[in-house]
C-alpha cells in the first residue's frame, strides 16, 4: 500500500480540493489512485449541493468517502476551525465493492452493528486471512455500545479501528460516493492490511476497581460504601499525598477526576499497544450532600475505576507507547492519526500530540484528523489513536 497526502487552506472550495488532490497525487506518485478520503472543516461543507457537486466532477469513478471535522494535519501542516481540507488517497488497495453506507433514523448502535455484520457476509472474507475496516460515524447520533461485539465475535481476525466525527454546526457531515449524510456511518474494508494500533490517553484509571453502591439518575451518591464526594477526596490524596491547599486549587484538581469503565475480561490484542476504556465525566460534586453528577450513564456489566487526567500520562508514559509501536512497525508506510480535540485545547500541554508522534516517526507519511472519540473495545473520548501500516 502506498500514500499520498495533500492539504489546503484556501477558502474558495474547488480551488482548496484541487490543491489538496493535486499534492496528494504528486506525492503518491500516480495519475489515479484506488481509494481517496476526504477530511473537511465545516465552512466547507455549508452549501451541500455544491460540495457534492465539486467531489463528484473531481473524483468521478473513483471510490472515496470523508468527514467534516474541527481539525486535520499531514506531515507537518495543520488546519484548525474553519478554512482547511485534507485528501489522503491510496494506491495498491482492493477497493471493488469495500465502501459502504449504514444509514437510519433509529439512533440504535446495535441496529448500525447488524448491519455492518451483514453487509461483511456478503463479501465471503477469507477466515485464513486478516483484513482491516476503517469506520467513521455520526458521533452526535451514535455511542459506542456492545453492538460492535457483534464485529468482532463474527470476524475475530478482523482489524476494526475509526472515530467519531467531531462536533461543529452545522453537525456532523459525512461523505460518501460524492453525497453528504448526516445520521451515518460510513466504512471501507482494506484487504490483507492488519495495521498495529495505539492508544495514547491522558486519563488512566487508579488504584483499585470501586463499587458504585447507590445512584439516583445521573448522581453518584455512595462509592465503596461512603459519600461519593468524599472517596473521591480520599483517592486523591492516597494517589497524589496532596498538601494542604486553597479552595480553587482543590477544585482544580477535583476536575481532572473521572470515572473509567473496563470490561470484567478485557481481550488483549497483540495488534493493540495500550488499554481501552471509556472516560466518564463528572459534571460536579456537591460537599454538603456528598453526591457527584455524571455526564453519562454507567454499564454496570462493566468494572468502575476512578481515574484522574494528568500531562505524564500522555506527554511521558505516550511516549514509551510510540517507542513499543515502533519496535512492532519500524517503517510504517502510513501512519493513521485520530486524536481527540480536547487535546488541543488543553492549555496544560507543553507538547502536542503531532509532536509527540513526529519525535519518533519524523519521515513517515501521517494523516490525522481531529475527533469525538475511537472505536477500539470501549469508546475513548480522551484519546490519540494510532494506526501503523
Amino acid at each position: 500500500m502506498k500514500a499520498g497526502i495533500g492539504l489546503s487552506r484556501t477558502r474558495e472550495l474547488e480551488k482548496a480540493f484541487q490543491e489538496a488532490y493535486r499534492q496528494a497525487l504528486q506525492k503518491l506518485g500516480a495519475l489515479k489512485p484506488d481509494f481517496a478520503f476526504v477530511g473537511f472543516t465545516y465552512d466547507h461543507v455549508l452549501e451541500p449541493e455544491i460540495f457534492t457537486g465539486i467531489i463528484s466532477r473531481n473524483l468521478r469513478d473513483l471510490p472515496h468517502m470523508g468527514c467534516s471535522t474541527w481539525s486535520a494535519w499531514g506531515q507537518k501542516e495543520f488546519v484548525e476551525g474553519e478554512g482547511g481540507l485534507i485528501v489522503l488517497c491510496l494506491k495498491d488497495v482492493k477497493t471493488d465493492d469495500r465502501i459502504f453506507k449504514v444509514h437510519s433514523l433509529r439512533e440504535k448502535q446495535d441496529l448500525w452493528a447488524s448491519e455492518v455484520v451483514r453487509y461483511l457476509e456478503t463479501l465471503e472474507l477469507s477466515e485464513t486471512e486478516s483484513h482491516s475496516l476503517f469506520m467513521v460515524a455520526d458521533a452526535i447520533h451514535f455511542q459506542n455500545s456492545q453492538g460492535f461485539d457483534k464485529i468482532k465475535n463474527r470476524f475475530p481476525n478482523l482489524s476494526v479501528f475509526g472515530f467519531g466525527a467531531s462536533y461543529g454546526i452545522p453537525q456532523c457531515s459525512l461523505l460518501h460516493n460524492a453525497q453528504i449524510y448526516s445520521n451515518c456511518l460510513i466504512g471501507f474494508l482494506i484487504e490483507n492490511q492488519d495495521p498495529v494500533k495505539a492508544l495514547i490517553q491522558n486519563i488512566r484509571p487508579e488504584a483499585g476497581a470501586i463499587r458504585i453502591n447507590r445512584m439516583s439518575e445521573n448522581l453518584v451518591i455512595e462509592i465503596d460504601e461512603k459519600p461519593a464526594f468524599y472517596r473521591l477526596c480520599e483517592h486523591l490524596m492516597s494517589e497524589d499525598d496532596m498538601p494542604m491547599m486553597a479552595p480553587d486549587e482543590f477544585r482544580k484538581h477535583m476536575g481532572n477526576m473521572y470515572i473509567v469503565e473496563k470490561p470484567m475480561m478485557p481481550r488483549r490484542s497483540s495488534k493493540l499497544i495500550g488499554e481501552s476504556h471509556r472516560v466518564i465525566s463528572l459534571l460536579g460534586s456537591e460537599m454538603t450532600t456528598g453526591m457527584v453528577a455524571v455526564g453519562e450513564s454507567l454499564d454496570f456489566g462493566q468494572q468502575h475505576f476512578l481515574g484522574q487526567k494528568k500531562i505524564k500520562y500522555i506527554e511521558v508514559d505516550g511516549l514509551t507507547t510510540l517507542e513499543e509501536l515502533k519496535s512492532q512497525v519500524p517503517s510504517p508506510r502510513l501512519l493513521m492519526m485520530f486524536s481527540s480535540t480536547a487535546h488541543f485545547r488543553d492549555k496544560e500541554r507543553s507538547i502536542s500530540d503531532v509532536e509527540l508522534v513526529r519525535k519518533v516517526f519524523p519521515d513517515v507519511p501521517l494523516f490525522g484528523m481531529g475527533s469525538h472519540g475511537e472505536y477500539m473495545d470501549a469508546l475513548n473520548h480522551q484519546a490519540t489513536l494510532l494506526v501503523a501500516f
